[in-house]
């Protein structure tokens, strides 16, 4: 076919070739018996067709309208096959349901947090209280971690990455809010045996660092989930996620602290955390923290970075983070959560006394778009008492509010600190203020000061 092609093309160049040597020929004849051209008069170049009996000319047209026709399912066919390979090349950057997601609208839905049956291993995968052994708790868990891959500048390279918990097996799962914070040109989503999916944000929410996403797969593994107010100090636990990109790593280590009041970034919504000495990285978060009965307890979130301090790391508890994996999955965000709109921090009694102001939270930012904004209050200002309960740690100030929703009224006692030179305790000014409190989008902040080494 190649062959037949070639010769048809090379008969109709050499066609072409000669229709355009008679053009140039006559062209040259004409220049030779022209005479000098006169500029102000206009000549016109008359198309004069061939004559109808001409049967050679409809002929040749005929022969040459059919080669047109010939090649037209081979040029459909290269289309199809151009669109088809795009199409592919999309897949394999983007991962399977791509174009579902596209399609597709909101995937919400009521959801409760599934408890599924352990799996059935060989004997030398437990304990003889009936517990895995390490091998046989990541033998278990891992068809029910994913690593998740974030597109922030192009939906080429991803920019940064975490990992996952299966939660359901028509694909749902759970992950940290920042992991998936910055995806501007999408997420992609790699299983256990490394099938890639597109993923969708079904709900986020910056404050609890809780975040689910929708991959259009079937027939997953979800993880079971434990009770986590069952765990107990020196519990041994493993965290599987994907640090620095290499997938599946497992680690062990114990639980070393309990309730664990920990703040996502720019968020005054303390989660209860548990502490654990397990190595954590960055491609860690949003991954699973595992007992020995192959049960999740916790959301691997955070860990402490200092020079100064080793194996401190956190994931957030399945009980706190529950309820807000099921109002993700049915509304995609948190209703009627409470805002003040401040930035602020701590006053202890003990700072208080040194600087000769009252113990309270002493604010460092007011948003304008907040209610709070239209009262007396300033920067510089302490807040000593909110409802009439006075306020000397973030737990009171996280109590206040939880018992709270938006629109709802709050009532602060203020303190002014005077701006005199030596002033005194009793310089300042007290008032009080009163304002509706706005939705949360954004959070209360506690700004915490950075340890200096």
């Amino acid at each position: 076919m190649e062959n037949e092609n070639h010769i048809e093309q090379t008969e109709q160049t050499e066609e072409i070739s000669g229709e355009v040597g008679e053009v140039a020929e006559t062209a040259e004849n004409a220049e030779e018996s022209a005479e000098p051209a006169d500029v102000n008069k206009i000549t016109y170049i008359n198309f004069i067709p061939p004559d109808p009996g001409d049967s050679g000319f409809w002929k040749d047209a005929e022969v040459n309208g059919k080669g047109r026709l010939r090649k037209l399912p081979f040029l459909i066919c290269a289309i199809v096959l151009m669109l088809a390979i795009c199409t592919y090349a999309v897949m394999l950057g983007r991962g399977k349901g791509w174009f579902s997601n596209i399609i597709k609208g909101k995937e919400n839905m009521s959801f409760t947090l599934p408890i599924a049956d352990t799996p059935e291993l060989d004997d030398k995968y437990y304990n003889a209280d009936g517990s895995y052994t390490s091998a046989g708790a990541a033998k278990a868990v891992l068809p029910s971690v994913v690593q998740i891959q974030v597109y922030s500048k192009n939906a080429l390279v991803p920019t940064s990455q975490g990992s996952g918990i299966i939660i359901s097996e028509d694909g749902y799962i759970v992950t940290n809010a920042h992991v998936i914070s910055d995806s501007d040109y999408g997420i992609t989503v790699s299983l256990y045996d490394k099938t890639q999916y597109a993923a969708k944000i079904v709900g986020s929410d910056d404050s609890t660092d809780i975040a689910v996403l929708k991959i259009g797969a079937e027939g997953l593994t979800p993880a079971q989930f434990a009770d986590s107010d069952k765990c107990e100090l020196g519990d041994e636990v493993i965290t599987v996620g994907a640090p620095a990109g290499y997938e599946n790593t497992v680690t062990k280590g114990i639980v070393s602290g309990l309730n664990r009041q920990i703040h996502a970034e720019n968020s005054a919504t303390p989660m209860q955390c548990i502490q654990i000495d397990a190595a954590i990285n960055p491609g860690n978060s949003g991954g699973p923290l595992f007992n020995m009965w192959g049960q999740v307890i916790g959301i691997t979130s955070s860990k402490l970075v200092s020079t100064s301090y080793d194996n401190i790391g956190f994931a957030i508890t399945v009980n706190s983070a529950k309820p807000i994996i099921e109002e993700l999955m049915e509304k995609g965000y948190i209703p009627d959560k409470p805002r003040i709109g401040i930035s602020y921090y701590i006053v202890n009694a003990e700072a208080a006394k040194l600087n000769n102001v009252e113990a309270g939270i002493y604010v460092m930012d007011i948003s304008d778009d907040c209610n709070v904004a239209k009262t007396e209050l300033k920067v510089g200002d302490i807040i000593t008492e909110m409802n009439g309960k006075a306020v000397t740690d973030t737990d009171v100030v996280t109590e206040i509010m939880s018992g709270l929703k938006a629109g709802d009224s709050m009532t602060c006692k203020v303190y002014r600190p005077s701006q005199k030179e030596g002033a005194k305790l009793e310089d300042g000014e007290h008032f009080e203020i009163e304002f509706k409190l706005n939705s949360d989008k954004t959070s209360m902040i506690e700004q915490k000061e950075k340890s200096k080494e």
